[in-house]
């Protein structure tokens, strides 16, 4: 039984990973957030279903086996839905198709995580006594998931490693007790699924991305229905498409008009288009050596810094894209050449698999690595004359508004403190993002530099960034040195830019009356940024939203004239609100009305209020711990995917340790309430303690600080894992109306904390989030109690259920 438990845990974890995936290609990544909501939300409905049914333990023993082929079932046929449904949500003419789509993705996907979790609160229900090891179960397949599950997506592709978690499900099955009938029906369906596991690994299923994205363009252009290669990883899905030969240089910023004119006639370039996840466009230009058929990117906005630079220049590039940064170095004659990506398929690309079509860029004075650029930055000693980085992965994404709700370290005022020190004396750092009118995001990379500059005692940043923008207003170059920018510098660049029709909006010697220069000039930047109409104050590690750029009190007054979409609606936001609203209203609707018209018995138990208070308050505390752990352990461990993974595997594989040996350590009338308060503490100690390991450890290797970070999660993680199953326990034991109650409300307060507590780290920082989950712990310390002076109205005898191991 408990092997079946973990099993089907791991699943339900498994595919919370994978549609998470699937759904950043298919329908762009902010409705990623859907999937795990609608997994928490099944969890408490599961619950609730149960309640209302009322089925005998000795009917639910019967049908979890029965329950868990459905739930195999029913993911194959979550696969079937999307591969046949499609949709694009930002094509606002097919409105009533994008919300029939979602609203069958909803149905599929709930229906899916009800079955799973019916099978999980089932044994809940029938083995409450046992609740301790069967949490243990839980916890610890849902951990080992985490830790297997973006390696099998890796290694067979998302739609396949569905077809595994539908196999594992239905193995899962067989370790209940069910019949001889059950028994075959159960292994038919393992066999087919195997069949089409094998069928998926010889001809991969390909799932297509909606026309809004630049892969279905990319692909128009090459004349081919799917790309010629196509790779899963944990960061994205890698896609090229076949060569094509266009007639003006494709790359970010564009080339200026007046370089155009002197390209030679009748020029082609010969390119691979790349994307992640269907975005974030790039090519892989053909390239034979001779550096001349590139002299077009000396009039691209991305040449700026190396006209400020010294001769010859040490160079780091964040970023790999196609390898064009590396053929812009190349062409101002840099003498070494680092480029880091922290995607290891992209630096493939350019490294083996399309090397000889690239001209083997990576020899010589080049080195390409697979790396995060601001791990990588704190790791090295080396200094650079360059550190470029020209934002690929996001200016075709934050055309679409698809990164408003992302956290990123490499854009925050740490970040640029880093980066600083690893230039030399006269080094430049340049960024190129995508403009707008009004400036926003450009506006606030610069009020970043600023920042950065003031914490390095420089009293005149102004004196120390350029800023330029691009003859079609659609690109600007940020320059930043830990030197003030010289005369001839200066006049260097700008005799550059009037070749070019670019356009200087900043530099220190010029009075001009751009926001730039207002921003740049202001005795006290925090006025100048309350009274400006966008967020564009400089964002810290412990508040890195970069792209929230809207303030809450001016949603209305509308965003920028032109630019991205993410700057001119405030799609974050618009998306935040309405996933808390279709949270509260989609618990209410599925788990508190059915609870309240089917089981108001139960709350006529004494204390039930507080009963349910406690697992409310478990419930929206955890998942403010977890998700602010994986924020603080993304900027330690340097790489988001493995972050992510080492840190849910710590937190359920630990907790679950906790609430093994938590049945022997606690009893409710003593210890528990002071174990919660032992875990408010703790989450109290780790908001000071963390900073300083972290500080203290950032030189460790990748492997040790991994190492490092399972060992720094391990205590609070064990602890909390203690509270929930003893309160099951003793709720089973004492008032059994309240077992459903009890799980919904947890299952509720879930689904509302996972949106609660990105709200309040947005509106506050993650710091504030963590202290409020010590407060909320508090509360359920404060309940605790409760538990024991429930009068009991029905003896649990736990010998009359067996367990099945």
């Amino acid at each position: 039984m408990y092997a079946g438990v973990a099993l089907i845990s791991a699943s339900v974890l498994a595919l919370q990973v994978i549609f998470t995936r699937i759904f950043s290609i298919m329908i762009w990544h902010h409705f990623t957030y859907l999937v795990v909501g609608v997994a928490l939300l099944g969890g408490g409905a599961a619950g609730v279903f149960l309640a209302v049914r009322q089925w005998r333990h000795e009917v639910i023993r019967a049908r979890l086996g029965p329950l868990a082929l459905a739930f195999s079932l029913s993911i194959l046929a979550m696969l079937a839905i999307i591969s046949f449904v499609q949709f694009d949500p930002l094509r606002m003419e097919d409105l009533p198709r994008t919300l029939a789509g979602l609203a069958i993705y909803f149905a599929g996907l709930f229906t899916t995580f009800t079955l799973g979790g019916l099978v999980i609160a089932g044994a809940f229900s029938v083995w409450s006594y046992h609740a301790h090891r069967l949490y243990f179960a839980d916890l610890l397949g849902a951990g080992v998931s985490t830790l297997g599950v973006i390696w099998v997506v890796h290694f067979l592709s998302a739609p396949s490693a569905i077809l595994l978690t539908a196999l594992l499900a239905a193995a899962a099955a067989l370790l209940f007790d069910v019949d001889r009938r059950w028994r075959i029906a159960t292994g038919l369906a393992a066999a087919a699924q195997a069949t089409l596991l094998i069928a998926t690994l010889v001809q991969p299923i390909y799932l297509p991305v909606p026309e809004s994205k630049p892969l279905h363009w990319a692909l128009q252009v090459s004349g081919a229905e799917r790309p010629e290669y196509t790779r899963w990883n944990p960061v994205a899905r890698v896609d090229v498409t076949r060569a094509v030969e266009v007639t003006e240089p494709m790359i970010v910023g564009g080339v200026s008009q007046r370089g155009l004119v002197h390209q030679p006639e009748g020029a082609t370039y010969r390119l691979h288009f790349v994307t992640l996840d269907g975005t974030s466009m790039t090519g892989l230009f053909a390239y034979d050596g001779d550096l001349a058929k590139f002299n077009f990117l000396r009039h691209a906005i991305i040449s700026a810094p190396y006209l400020l630079s010294e001769p010859q220049p040490s160079t780091l590039l964040v970023g790999v894209g196609g390898g064009i940064d590396i053929l812009l170095a190349k062409l101002h004659n840099a003498r070494r050449i680092v480029a880091i990506d922290l995607n290891s398929d992209v630096v493939d690309l350019v490294v083996n698999r399309y090397a000889a079509f690239t001209g083997n860029l990576a020899s010589g004075e080049t080195e390409v690595l697979t790396a995060e650029g601001r791990s990588f930055l704190t790791r090295t000693n080396e200094r650079f004359d360059v550190i470029q980085g020209i934002g690929l992965d996001n200016i075709a994404a934050l055309n679409t508004g698809a990164y408003v709700l992302s956290e990123s370290y490499l854009y925050t005022v740490e970040a640029f403190e880093l980066a600083l020190k690893r230039l030399t004396p006269n080094g430049v750092f340049s960024w190129t993002r995508a403009a707008t009118d009004p400036p926003i995001e450009t506006l606030r990379l610069t009020g970043l530099a600023a920042e950065a500059l003031r914490r390095r005692g420089v009293g005149d940043p102004a004196a120390h960034i350029l800023v330029i923008e691009n003859d079609t207003q659609s690109a600007i170059n940020l320059l930043v040195s830990p030197s003030p920018f010289t005369l001839a510098q200066v006049k260097r660049l700008e005799t550059w830019a009037l070749e070019n029709n670019f356009t200087v909006l900043h530099d220190p010697f010029t009075p001009r009356g751009t926001a730039y220069a207002q921003y740049l000039a202001a005795r006290n930047p925090r006025v100048f940024e309350e009274r400006y109409p966008f967020n564009i104050y400089p964002v810290t590690d412990d508040h890195p939203f970069y792209y929230n750029y809207f303030k809450w009190d001016r949603l209305l007054e509308g965003g920028a004239r032109t630019g991205n979409l993410s700057a001119r609606v405030p799609m974050g936001n618009i998306i935040l609100l309405t996933m808390l609203g279709f949270s509260l209203a989609a618990a209410i609707l599925f788990i508190v009305y059915p609870l309240w018209r089917n089981q108001r018995a139960g709350l006529a138990t004494p204390n039930a209020g507080k009963m349910l208070a406690y697992f409310s308050a478990l419930g929206m505390a955890y998942m403010f711990v977890q998700i602010v752990l994986i924020q603080r352990f993304t900027l330690f461990i340097g790489y988001p995917t493995l972050a992510i993974t080492t840190t849910i595997f710590s937190m359920l594989c630990f907790s679950a340790c906790g609430s093994l040996l938590g049945r022997r350590l606690l009893r409710v009338h003593t210890q528990l309430p002071k174990m919660i308060l032992v875990v408010s503490a703790l989450i109290l100690l780790y908001v000071w303690a963390l900073p300083a390991a972290f500080s203290a450890l950032l030189g460790l290797s990748d492997a040790a600080r991994v190492i490092a970070s399972v060992l720094l999660i391990a205590p609070l993680a064990f602890f909390m894992g203690m509270p929930f199953p003893t309160g099951i326990r003793e709720v089973g034991q004492a008032a059994p109306a309240l077992v459903s109650w009890a799980w919904g409300m947890n299952g509720v307060f879930s689904v509302l904390g996972s949106t609660a507590v990105i709200l309040v780290s947005m509106m506050s920082s993650f710091t504030v989030s963590l202290i409020a989950a010590a407060l909320i712990y508090g509360v359920a310390a404060w309940m605790a109690p409760a538990l024991r002076e429930t009068r009991v109205e029905k003896i649990y005898a736990p010998a009359a259920y067996s367990v099945v191991d």
